[in-house]
Parts: C-alpha cells; structure tokens; sequence
C-alpha cells in the first residue's frame, strides 16, 4: 500500500505551529503581527489536520478493507492509549498552569489565563462526567451548556481527538455512500446545513467544532482527494500556477478556508507529471514535506500534538523557578522545543507505538477467531 511521505511531513509542522499557537498565548506575545499571527494559526492547522484524516482513512479503506469491528478496533488503539495518558498528565498540569499563569499579574494572555482557570476548575467539579465523556472519546460532541468545558476538559488539545473518533464511526458508511453520486448530492447538501447550523449554535454552546457535523465538509475534502487522486496522479505539468493562486488568495480568506488552500498545494504535490520533478516548486515540495526530518516530526506528530501542553507548562515552571520573571516567548520557546521532542520521542516508543502494535495483535486474533468460529459452524 503506497505511503505518501509528504501528508508524512506536512503532519509534523501541522503539529508545531500548534505548539507556536500557544506558546504565543502562554507568554502572551505582543510583537506586531507576528504575535496575532502564532495566536490564530492553531485552528487551520486543526482543520488541515482533519483533511489528512478523511484522506488517509480512505486510503486505508480503499486499499485495505476489513470488517468494520476490526477496523474499528486498529482505530481505537491507535488514539486511545496516547490519549488516555495525556489525559492523566493534563488532569494534574492543567492546575500548574493556572498556577503559574496567576503567580506573575499580567503575564500571559488574558482571556487564555481566564479559560485555563475555568477548565481547571471544570476538570475538579465535574471530575466524573468528563472521565466518562473521555472514555467514551465523544467529549467533543456534548455542549459547554450540558458539560461545562467538555471539549477542553483534562488536555486542551485532546478536543479534535474527539472528533477524529466521531469521523472514524463514520467513515465506512461515508465513504460507501460515494458509490452512489445520486445520495452523495443529498449528502453534500445536507452536510452544508448542520454546518451552517452548528456555526449559528443550533446545536448547543461549543468553544472548538468538536462536534462532527460542524467539521464535517474538511473530512468530505479529504475523503473526495482521495477519491479523486488516480485520475489526477502524475497529471499535474505545471503546479507553480496553483501555488500562485493560493499566494494570493491566502490572506484574502478568513482562517477557516485557508486549510482548503494548504490542501490544494499538497494535491499538487502528489499529482506531479514526473516532467515536472525538478521544477522549483517540487524541490521545495520534497524538501520540506519528504526530508528525512520533515517524516521524523511527522511521524511523532500525534504525540507532540497530545503532549505539548503539559510541557510548555513545565517549562514555564523551569524559567520561574530560575528566574522568578515571566519567561519571554523565545526564552519559553527555547526550553519548550527540546522537552517536547525528548517527550514526544518517549510516548511515541513507550506508548503510542506499542498501542499500535497491540491493535494489530488483537485484529489478527480476531479474526483467526472469526474464521473458526466460521469453519465450526459449516
């Protein structure tokens, strides 16, 4: 089964501007422009996140198929393990932040201070509710009016694991039901009203879309690229034209289309006419997605994306403790980056490997089992 290495790649800088993201709120960084800028693309680099998604578990599927319980079980265990123990780290850093955060007044973002104070709070009054919501990995579906916090409740950044989950319930059917370009309309358009529904709070009160139908058209283009991409491989002549027009149009859009950009540069990617192999655009192509370090952050990109919180806290308690000031965005940045990838390495061994690892043991046990069973009863 093909692996494309540049998805590989793209999923490692996906995963640290989402650690740029909040060590930008967490020493509230006030540079001109660029202190905005790390703020806000924490959300498209979700989103983008969610394309990869739809795109690959439609590869798998449509390469490897297998009965919905096995598939579903290779899917659990490969987000719940790394899940679960963020989980645990989160649930007791998440009042080191708070903490830390209110030790210095007027360090750190504000209106961030304030929403860690509220999810550390929610995390102790609520404690049972969010352990089951969690277990179940459907948090991200139940409103902050049912659930104060659910999505953001033990570690931040676990809320788009619960949506990752939702998509993966799914997935099967959805991507059954493009056989049929008749219901896909039906589909399609029922898609853009529970979007358009969620967006306007029909649904409940949700700080992030962690609730499936109100991300649901960003797993459709991952879903539809994949689809789509055997009649597009190697077909692709001249990509610097598209990167041209996503140049362009990038900040004429509002974060939540810029993702389908980013996407449409790595499509051109994938779909390059080999007369294209040298062109400028597939050089830098290969060497920022395909890099041999571009594929190693990617492939631990799950864990620091899981782990990154509880570290820039540890950090932050570092600097304080040495200091006693605030510690600046880089000198936070500096201590950040090597405990994350250090953390990152050690969960990707200990936990998140051999939980895939196991996942695959049980798959193939039940299914061996189901064979017996089957040749029992003939």
């Amino acid at each position: 089964m093909r692996k494309f290495s540049a998805i590989e790649g793209l999923r490692g800088w996906l995963a640290w501007s989402v650690v740029l993201s909040h060590l930008a709120y967490f020493s509230n960084l006030r540079a001109r422009g660029l202190g905005t800028l790390l703020k806000e693309i924490g959300l498209p680099a979700v989103l983008v996140f969610l394309i990869i998604s739809g795109f690959v578990i439609t590869h798998l599927l449509v390469e490897k198929p297998e009965p919905y319980g096995i598939y579903l079980l290779r899917r659990f265990m490969r987000i719940f393990p790394l899940f679960a123990v963020t989980c645990v780290i989160g649930f007791f850093t998440s009042d080191l932040q708070v903490s830390l955060l209110s030790r210095i007044p007027g360090t750190g973002d504000p209106l961030f201070t304030a929403l860690l104070a509220d999810i550390a709070r929610s995390n102790h009054d609520f404690l049972l509710p969010h352990f089951f919501a969690h277990a179940t990995m459907l948090h991200g579906v139940i409103s902050d009016t049912v659930l104060p916090f659910s999505q953001y409740a033990f570690n931040m950044p676990a809320w788009s694991l619960s949506l990752e989950w939702q998509f993966y319930l799914v997935a099967p059917a959805a991507i059954a039901a493009t056989r049929w370009p008749r219901l896909m309309i039906y589909v399609a358009l029922a898609i853009a009203l529970v979007e358009v529904a969620c967006r306007h709070r029909l649904f409940g009160s949700f700080d992030q879309p962690g609730f499936l139908p109100a991300t649901a058209g960003y797993f459709a283009v991952g879903i539809a690229s994949r689809l789509f991409y055997p009649s597009i491989a190697g077909r692709l002549r001249y990509p610097a034209a598209i990167l041209a027009l996503v140049i362009v149009l990038m900040p004429l859009l509002d974060r939540w289309s810029v993702p389908l950009l980013i996407w449409a540069v790595i499509v051109a990617g994938v779909a390059l006419h080999p007369s294209a192999a040298m062109t400028p655009f597939a050089r830098i192509y290969r060497d920022a997605l395909e890099s041999r370090t571009a594929v190693y952050f990617g492939s631990r990109s799950f864990s620091t994306y899981l782990c990154h919180l509880p570290v820039i806290s540890i950090s932050y308690w570092i600097w304080l403790h040495l200091f006693s000031t605030a510690p600046p965005f880089f000198a936070l940045l500096i201590l950040t980056v090597p405990l994350t990838i250090l953390t990152s390495e050690l969960l990707y061994r200990g936990v998140e490997r051999p939980g895939i690892a196991l996942g695959a043991r049980l798959a193939r046990e039940s299914t061996q089992l189901a064979v017996s069973f089957e040749r029992k009863t003939l």
